[in-house]
């Protein structure tokens, strides 16, 4: 029989890595023939806990034609797959998005919950079923919390990724400041690492008959790369607001040692949109929020009011 694989969506943060592959861990000791798999390219704060701990990176597949069955972890999008699973061959789903393709995947048994991040949904399976968890996993869980709370900061976070980090940091045994390494590890955008980090991660959206793109960069520095950087910033937001025929485009860049967001973008209409839905003024082509806002959170305040 072949195995079933557990991945997340194309070119994954930290959070869908963790999850495929713990999940995949807590699978196989439930007597489940589960491997872990990604597509593209990971960001490279996964890459630095991988390195960091010597954990082997789940293996990168160009497509789903060796599985008959395919999990899906912090992913419930069709265009977040990039056309490499067929939507019938997914099993399950554990998301943690308010906005999702779940109806999509008409054989799918659908988990979302609205908690920080989609690590949180695998530990819980471990706690709940008395698994005994690797430190590999513990490790990787414990970073994909950390950075989709951004630190236990982000309006997203909930008492259930605070239990579950506590319960696996038994195992994972992280250093106190772990945090500032991890978020240092993808604050490094130079040259051409800016271009890739705003199109690895690039997000868009259809709501209320519009496109709407969303660029997100978490990071410390956020307001220096701005500032040296913002022509180059507008450039590449240029390219792809052409490339995707997009209605609406910017960028929101997360300060994470300050927590504040600055969004970038020299669309009229954009700036009139985010002032309204954010409460916020643009100078020129910037804008800063006090408090950390995630894109998660965002999407759903642009699709109310454009489907107003």
């Amino acid at each position: 029989m072949k195995p079933i694989l557990v991945t997340c969506y194309l070119n994954p943060d930290l959070d869908g890595v963790s999850g495929s592959f713990a999940y995949a861990e807590f699978l196989q000791k439930t007597n489940k023939n589960a491997v872990a798999g990604i597509f593209g390219e990971p960001h490279e704060e996964a890459k630095y806990i991988l390195d960091c701990f010597s954990i082997e990176c789940p293996k990168v597949l160009l497509d789903s034609n060796d599985f008959d069955e395919v999990i899906l972890v912090d992913s419930s999008d069709l265009k977040g797959l990039g056309g490499k699973i067929p939507p019938e061959k997914v099993v399950e789903i554990i998301d943690h998005r308010k906005i999702n393709d779940a109806g999509a995947f008409p054989n799918a048994k659908i988990q979302i919950e609205l908690v920080g991040a989609a690590a949180t949904l695998v530990a819980e399976k471990f706690m709940e079923n008395d698994t005994v968890v690797s430190k590999e996993a513990a490790v990787l869980l414990c970073g994909g919390i950390l950075s989709n709370t951004l630190n236990f900061k982000a309006g997203v976070t909930t008492e259930r990724d605070r239990a579950a980090f506590n319960w696996l940091n038994k195992t994972a045994q992280l250093p106190v400041n772990f945090w500032r390494e991890l978020f240092l590890a993808k604050s490094d955008l130079a040259g051409d690492k800016l271009r890739e980090r705003i199109i690895g991660d690039f997000a868009w959206f259809e709501m209320g008959g519009k496109k709407v793109g969303i660029a997100q960069i978490e990071m410390i520095g956020a307001k220096k790369l701005i500032e040296d950087r913002e022509t180059d910033i507008l450039q590449i937001l240029e390219e792809v607001r052409m490339e995707k025929q997009l209605d609406f485009i910017f960028q929101s860049t997360l300060e994470l040692e300050g927590g504040k967001n600055f969004f970038v973008t020299e669309n009229s209409k954009t700036k009139r949109l985010l002032e309204k839905v954010l409460n916020i003024e643009f100078a020129g082509n910037f804008a800063t929020r006090e408090g950390l806002i995630m894109r998660k959170q965002i999407v759903p305040l642009l699709k109310e009011e454009l489907e107003s």
